[in-house]
């Protein structure tokens, strides 16, 4: 069976799910599933993680995403992109250069609070908004919060504009720039949009179909199918005890604040916007060929409380836990 995860660049029209599908007929797996939905006119990366790789998905879902794109201005759809209808068109305003969109693009960075667009794959009664939303009914699903590190606008070429944005898990670029629109006065839409960022992966490790296609007929996946462990690498990584180890590998519970200490011993931060920590154990330095080297066992994933409360009773219960052979060197 294959484990790991395969980086794929998605084309445009193509479903994130058919994009899944393609490649479970390619290679003949079962288990197969996607970490982070595309809309159909985005491109870019989609990881699919393949075998005991989808018990991490949530992990991949979690880091941070990019994205760059082109908004055309003074005209709004219903999707808030240009797959939709038309639903309003108005000037753009006369005065509108790179520094007043700029500072109007600035106003939607930080701690937002986004409602899912009536056109999207977010649930209601257990059926995608989009669905409800084809039948004329707009669901208004409650607002949920997001992190916008950066909305920067790259290039004006009115009513077209280039963008990039750096934000966190969850966020609707498109809400983004159907927001900016209307803060301008003129409406505005998402023309075209590339996920280059997705957690740990950057677009140039994305694969096309045509590019997989050549490799499965010539070298198969060892080169580009990603482990397991190495698909985790942007969640914060501590160094725990074997006591601490032990406990978790045996499905135990852990204080929080036994490991908060460790955590401050070592001198690194948790990440805000994700809430897990990977746990590593320390084995005894070792020599190879002259040099003193050391590896580290992945022991467990953990969901770490974005909000530390003063309560030495809190404990924390692994999410993920790795056997004693899944070792890292440095």
């Amino acid at each position: 069976m294959l484990d790991g995860i395969l980086v794929m660049d998605k084309p445009f029209g193509m479903t994130s799910f058919h994009m899944v599908q393609e490649i479970r007929k390619r290679l003949m797996v079962k288990k197969a599933g996607h970490a982070g939905t595309l809309d159909p006119l985005a491109t870019g990366i989609l990881p699919i993680c393949l075998g005991r790789a989808t018990k991490i998905v949530q992990f991949i879902m979690a880091g941070h995403k990019v994205y760059q794109g082109t908004m055309l201005l003074g005209v709004t759809t219903d999707t808030y992109d240009a797959t939709g209808k038309v639903t309003e068109q108005r000037p753009l305003p006369p005065d509108l250069d790179l520094v007043s969109l700029q500072n109007a693009a600035k106003k939607f960075t930080g701690r937002l609070f986004q409602p899912p667009p009536p056109f999207s794959a977010a649930k209601h009664k257990g059926k995608p908004l989009y669905k409800f939303a084809r039948q004329g009914i707009m669901v208004q699903k409650e607002s949920r919060p997001v992190q916008v590190f950066s909305f920067e606008i790259l290039e004006m070429r009115l009513p077209e504009v280039d963008f990039r944005v750096h934000c966190s898990k969850g966020t609707y670029v498109r809400s983004l720039v159907n927001e900016l629109g209307s803060n301008l006065g003129c409406g505005g839409h998402v023309k075209g949009l590339r996920r280059t960022r997705n957690g740990p992966f950057n677009i140039e490790q994305a694969l096309k179909i045509e590019t997989l296609d050549e490799i499965l007929k010539s070298k198969g996946l060892s080169g580009v199918l990603i482990p397991i462990e190495k698909a985790l690498v942007h969640i914060p990584a501590f160094e725990i005890d074997s006591d601490m180890a032990t406990d978790l590998r045996n499905g135990r519970p852990i204080l929080v604040n036994r490991l908060k200490e460790l955590m401050e011993s070592q001198g690194h931060e948790s990440d805000p916007e994700l809430p897990y920590l990977r746990l590593f154990l320390c084995r005894p330095h070792y020599t190879k060929n002259g040099s003193s080297l050391h590896e580290k066992d992945l022991v467990s994933v953990v969901a770490w409380p974005t909000v530390l409360k003063p309560d030495s009773h809190k404990i924390l219960r692994p999410i993920k836990i790795w056997p004693k052979e899944c070792a890292i060197a440095n």
